[in-house]
C-alpha cells in the first residue's frame, strides 16, 4: 500500500518539483495550496503518513495547522514535515515545540528533503512487538485492540477473536470447522451454530474493508488483507 503524502505549499514550482520526485519514489500524493483547502482535506481523507507543510500561506500561517494536526485524534501521531523560508532559530524552536518532526529551511536540497521523509515514513511503521501489521489493519496482542486505518474498532470479545486469528494468519484458506477447534476448542459445539452469523457482523463493522473476510464456496473462509 502506497504511503499518503499531503503537501501544503502555495509555490507551484516547489509544489510541482516535490510533488513529482515524491510520486517516483512510489508514494501518493495530494497538493494543496492553502490552508482552506488543506482543512477540508484532513477532514475527509480516510488516511494520511505523512505531512509536507510550509509556514507562508496566503490565508494564513501553517502553525495553524500544525496546532490541528496535533490536537486531532485521527493525525496527531503523523510525521509533519516543515519546509519553510522562515529559518530564524526561534523560528525553528517554536515549529518543533508545536510538534514538527523535521524542519527544512529554503531553498532546500531535494534529495536531502526525500532522504527526511523516508527516514520519517520508515520510523513511524516501526511497531511495538506487541503489534502486528496486517494491510490497513494492526492488532495489538496485549491490549487486545484492532486498528483499521489508524481508528480503534469497537468489537466484542468473540469479534476481535475471530478477526484477531485471520489477521495473524492471512490469506490462508480455513473450514468451518479448522476455525472452531482452532479458535474455541472445547466450545466449538456452541459456537459452529453462530460463526457465520458472527463473521457477518464483523463484515459490517469493517465496512469497505468487509471484503478482506472472503467466504469461499465449499471451502470455509480466508482473509485477504490487501484488497
Amino acid at each position: 500500500m502506497k504511503a499518503k503524502i499531503l503537501i501544503i505549499e502555495d509555490n507551484k514550482e516547489i509544489a510541482k518539483l516535490l510533488g513529482e520526485a515524491l510520486e517516483e519514489e512510489g508514494y501518493q500524493i495530494e497538493l494543496r495550496e492553502n490552508l482552506a483547502k488543506a482543512y477540508a482535506s484532513l477532514s475527509t481523507m480516510p488516511s494520511l503518513d505523512l505531512i509536507v507543510l510550509d509556514l507562508i500561506l496566503p490565508d494564513g500561517d501553517g502553525l495553524s495547522i500544525l496546532k490541528y494536526v496535533r490536537e486531532s485524534q485521527k493525525y496527531k501521531n503523523i510525521p509533519v514535515v516543515i519546509i519553510s523560508a522562515k529559518g530564524q532559530e526561534l523560528d525553528r524552536i517554536l515549529g518543533f515545540e508545536l510538534g514538527a518532526d523535521d524542519y527544512v529551511v529554503k531553498p532546500f536540497s531535494l534529495r536531502e528533503v526525500l532522504l527526511r521523509i523516508r527516514r520519517l515514513l520508515k520510523k513511524g511503521k516501526e511497531l511495538p512487538s506487541s503489534y502486528i501489521s496486517c494491510g490497513p489493519f494492526i492488532l495489538d496482542t496485549n491490549k487486545k485492540a484492532i486498528f483499521l486505518e489508524g481508528k480503534l474498532l469497537e468489537l466484542t470479545a468473540t469479534e476481535y477473536k475471530i478477526l484477531s486469528f485471520f489477521i495473524q494468519n492471512p490469506q490462508r484458506v480455513f473450514s468451518r470447522e479448522e476455525l472452531l477447534e482452532l479458535i474455541w476448542a472445547n466450545e466449538k459445539e456452541y459456537y459452529s451454530r453462530v460463526l457465520d452469523a458472527y463473521i457477518c457482523r464483523i463484515r459490517a463493522k469493517l465496512s469497505e474493508a468487509g471484503k478482506c473476510l472472503q467466504t469461499v464456496r465449499g471451502l470455509g473462509y480466508r482473509f485477504v488483507p490487501d484488497l
